[in-house]
Formats: structure tokens, C-alpha cells, sequence
């Protein structure tokens, strides 16, 4: 059985550099190929990012909840205050679950500027230098 399977083993190599000699190396053929498939495959990237675009706005339910605001915790667990028929709610979210935290008594405007975080740390700077 060996003296058959050895001369088929040896001869391996030389077939595959034989098979590899007499192939064209890159034929304009062969780019214009690639270059149509990879057109093509971006465009149904394309068109499926699209697709899902519209079908995201006109599923139900997607205009009756607005993120009003969110704060990040640590690297997977963050608090998110989300309106739901006028009524504010908070969550707390993790990389595991969601859970109610509760509802809040005073709506937080949606139209409150953004915090100046340079200001706040010249402020605390400030007063830790008085402390001192």
C-alpha cells in the first residue's frame, strides 16, 4: 500500500508548480472580475443600509419614545432618562438587562444646554485651591 500512496505524495508538489506556471497572472480579464463583483457587493451593502434606514422610521412605536438623556457609568452600564407618553422615566442599563429606576416628579427639560465641563473644572480647581 505505501510503494502505491509515496509516488502520488512526491508527485504533489510538482503537479501544483506545474498548475501554478501555467496560469495567467493577472489578466485585465481577471481585475475587471474583481472590480465589477466588489461594485456590486458594495452596492447591496448600500441598498440594504438603506432598506433598513426607512424601515426603522416607519415601524411602530419608534416616534413614542425619545432618549431625552443619557450618561455613561462605566465602559457597559449607563443611565438613560427616556419619555414615554409625556411621562420621564429612568433607567439603569447594563451589558445584562434593563431595569426601572423610577419615574421622575419634575420632567428635565429637553432644551437645557449642555453642560460646560471646562467651567465645572475650573470651578472645583478653584475651590480646592481655597481649601488649601
Amino acid at each position: 500500500m505505501l510503494k502505491h500512496v509515496l509516488p502520488l505524495l512526491l508527485s504533489a508538489p510538482v503537479v501544483a508548480e506545474e498548475a501554478v506556471q501555467s496560469a495567467p497572472v493577472g489578466s485585465g480579464a481577471d481585475l475587471l472580475n474583481v472590480f465589477g463583483s466588489l461594485v456590486i457587493v458594495l452596492g447591496l451593502l448600500f441598498a440594504l443600509a438603506w432598506f433598513y434606514k426607512k424601515m426603522v422610521q416607519k415601524l411602530p412605536g419608534s416616534g413614542q419614545i425619545k432618549v431625552v438623556s443619557s450618561m455613561m457609568l462605566g465602559p457597559r452600564e449607563r443611565l438613560l432618562v427616556i419619555e414615554i407618553q409625556g411621562k420621564q422615566r429612568v433607567l439603569g442599563v447594563t451589558g445584562q438587562q434593563i431595569n426601572f429606576l423610577f419615574e421622575l416628579e419634575q420632567p428635565l427639560s429637553a432644551d437645557q444646554p449642555p453642560l460646560d465641563w471646562r467651567r465645572q473644572w475650573q470651578q472645583l480647581l478653584q475651590g480646592k485651591k481655597d481649601t488649601n
